[in-house]
């Protein structure tokens, strides 16, 4: 049997971090204020274990931490368009496949020129989507993980997960009803 060390023994080893949501990052404003007439040794001084004037190592990275809740905000834009979009297509292209193929024959080579590049290019727009997509989703899980932004990561990856099945089951539903 080894004898376990004690609370105050852990945190003792683990370094300083400034309490959560305060903006002191370890700097005692009070003892470096330039009025200040309180001596380094007074207690004011003696409130954080950081010398006055020195930053935390963490302060370097206090700009990219401001932005981390954008990640989660720019996911949840990207697979929105991606979604609209891909909904957008697939209900263009459901409503005038069946039509287009009543009137000018069964094969994707009988239908007019025009048609064809109208289909190429809603195909290739459902690609840029999944793109999209992918990379919303990606972000988002990232946000989630990372707790930035939390909820618009969560329903960007629902959102994500969720878009391909719906724009495939509506083009579906559409291609059969006006066919």
């Amino acid at each position: 049997m080894y004898p376990q060390p004690t609370d105050d023994e852990l945190a003792a080893q683990q370094p300083y971090t400034a309490p959560a949501r305060s903006h002191v990052h370890g700097f005692d404003a009070s003892a470096a204020s330039p009025g200040s007439t309180t001596s380094p040794r007074s207690p004011a001084s003696l409130r954080s274990p950081i010398s006055p004037g020195t930053g935390l190592p963490h302060d370097e990275l206090a700009s990219t931490e401001t932005n981390r809740p954008r990640l989660g905000k720019v996911a949840l834009v990207l697979t929105t368009i991606a979604a609209g979009l891909s909904l957008i297509a697939s209900i263009i292209l459901a409503v005038t496949v069946g039509p287009m193929e009543n009137a000018n024959g069964h094969f994707f080579t009988d239908t007019p020129s025009w048609y064809q590049n109208l289909a190429i290019a809603l195909s290739g727009l459902q690609v840029l989507c999944a793109a999209l997509g992918v990379t919303g989703l990606i972000m988002g899980i990232f946000s989630a993980a990372t707790g930035a932004a939390r909820t618009q990561g969560i329903v960007a990856i629902a959102i994500a997960a969720l878009a391909p099945f719906v724009s495939f089951g509506i083009f579906m539903i559409l291609a059969f009803t006006f066919a």
